[in-house]
């Protein structure tokens, strides 16, 4: 199920990340399980959420109301060690702020979290904080800086090994791209 949602989330297929979020509700968060990967599936959850909630628009409280409780939930995980969370809590944010259409929040906490990320030496994860910005920024028209984040988290893609996930920034890239002509 997790892996599931995991591979759906990084391929950009919120509707089945979504989905698999929905079915994950019949087991107990604190099944054997679920209690390995609890962390994780909160970050996964938050961030499809947070998109969903974009996606279907203001009118729809569901989504956000999740993405909101796991953004509360990892800034609790972060009091606790912020060499694992912070990152993945500023990106929680950004999204967060993303929604709200709070720019400056937005771009600070999307900057805070590749940093940190970097810091961390959690490549993947500083690719998927650059890979957010570079949406955020074509969101803003903004496709030269768009340009520039894809290029950042394809090499960190490239680096952790991932490449189906150098592929769709590619792909990205070449839609980005087609802005400028």
């Amino acid at each position: 199920c997790m892996t599931r949602k995991y591979l759906a989330f990084f391929k950009g297929d919120f509707d089945t990340a979504g989905a698999v979020y929905e079915l994950s509700q019949k087991y107990s968060l604190y099944s054997i399980g679920r209690q390995t990967i609890i962390l994780v599936t909160m970050f996964i959850d938050g961030l499809t959420a947070l998109y969903l909630a974009r996606k279907h628009g203001k009118e729809d409280t569901k989504w956000a109301g999740i993405g909101f409780r796991m953004l509360e939930s990892m800034k609790n995980w972060t009091e606790h060690s912020t060499w694992n969370f912070s990152n993945k809590c500023f990106l929680l944010e950004a999204e967060y702020s993303f929604l709200k259409e709070d720019h400056k929040r937005a771009i600070y906490c999307y900057n805070a979290s590749i940093e940190s990320a970097r810091d961390h030496h959690f490549i993947h994860e500083e690719g998927l904080a650059e890979e957010k910005l570079a949406f955020y920024l074509l969101h803003e028209r903004c496709q030269k800086g768009a340009l520039d984040h894809f290029y950042n988290a394809k090499k960190c893609y490239e680096s952790w090994g991932a490449h189906a996930l150098v592929k769709n920034v590619d792909k990205a890239i070449a839609i980005a791209a087609s802005g400028f002509s």
